[in-house]
C-alpha cells in the first residue's frame, strides 16, 4: 500500500484552499495572494471575513501567486473580465474542472516555485570592469582595490552574465578551452562537476566561462 507524505498532502490542501477563496471572493491575482496571506492591508480588510483568510500565512506572496498562476496554467482557475470596468480590470473564478475538484476533493499537487532573483552589476562591478579594460590581471585588481580575487571574480561573474564582459578578457584561452571541453562532454555541466574533471582550475574560473556558455551553477 502506497502512503503519502505530510508534504504531498499539504500541497493538495493548498490547491483545495486557493479554489475554496475563489469560489466565495471576486478578486484579482494580488488581492487574492495578500488574502491567503492573510495581509492585513487596506486592500483586503473588506473581505478578511470570508472563508480561508490567511489560509495560506506560511508561505510568502511570491510563492502564493505561484500557485495562482499553476492553477491558471492547468485551467482549475481563469480570469474574467468585469462588465464596464473604467480600469479593464478582471477577477478569478473557477472553471468546472476546479469545481469538480474542489467537490470532490481532487488531489492536485501545487509546486513551490522559488522567484530567481535577476543577477545585477553595480557600482562595485563598473569599477572592476574598468580595470579589467585597463589590462590588469585578476591579482593586480584584487590588490589595488583591496579585495579578495574571489570577489574580483564574482564582479566578472556577474558582467559577463550582464554580456559586459567575456571570460576571455580575464581567462587564458588554455584554460577557458579545458573547461569549455569538459563541459562539452557532461550531459549536465554544472560548476559542481566540471570542477571535479579539473582540479586544478578553480571553481571561481569555472563559473565564468559556464556563465559565457550558458552552463548550471
Amino acid at each position: 500500500m502506497v502512503t503519502q507524505s505530510n508534504s504531498e498532502t499539504q500541497m493538495y490542501q493548498v490547491t483545495w484552499i486557493i479554489l475554496n477563496a475563489v469560489k466565495h471572493l471576486h478578486v484579482g491575482k494580488i488581492k487574492l495572494a495578500k488574502f491567503l496571506k492573510g495581509s492585513k492591508s487596506k486592500l483586503v480588510k473588506p473581505i478578511e471575513d470570508e472563508a480561508v483568510y490567511g489560509g495560506l500565512f506560511w508561505y510568502d506572496i511570491s510563492t502564493i501567486t505561484g500557485f495562482i498562476e499553476q492553477l491558471k496554467t492547468i485551467e482549475l482557475i481563469h480570469k474574467k473580465a468585469i462588465p464596464e470596468s473604467p480600469y479593464n480590470y478582471s477577477v478569478f473564478e473557477l472553471t468546472e474542472a476546479g469545481k469538480k475538484v474542489l467537490e470532490e476533493k481532487k488531489e492536485i499537487a501545487l509546486r513551490v516555485i522559488k522567484e530567481k532573483k535577476p543577477i545585477t552589476v553595480g557600482e562595485s562591478e563598473e569599477e572592476t570592469l574598468k580595470l579589467v579594460h585597463d589590462r590588469k590581471t585578476i591579482s593586480q585588481i584584487a590588490k589595488e582595490r583591496n579585495l579578495t580575487e574571489s570577489t574580483i571574480h564574482t564582479h566578472c561573474f556577474r558582467l559577463i552574465v550582464n554580456q559586459q564582459l567575456s571570460s576571455a578578457d580575464i581567462l587564458p584561452d588554455g584554460t577557458i578551452q579545458k573547461i569549455t571541453d569538459v563541459a562539452n562532454s557532461l550531459s549536465e555541466p554544472t560548476v559542481k562537476a566540471v570542477k571535479e574533471k579539473l582540479p586544478e582550475i578553480s571553481y571561481d574560473e569555472v563559473r565564468c566561462v559556464l556563465a559565457e556558455k550558458g552552463g548550471k551553477k
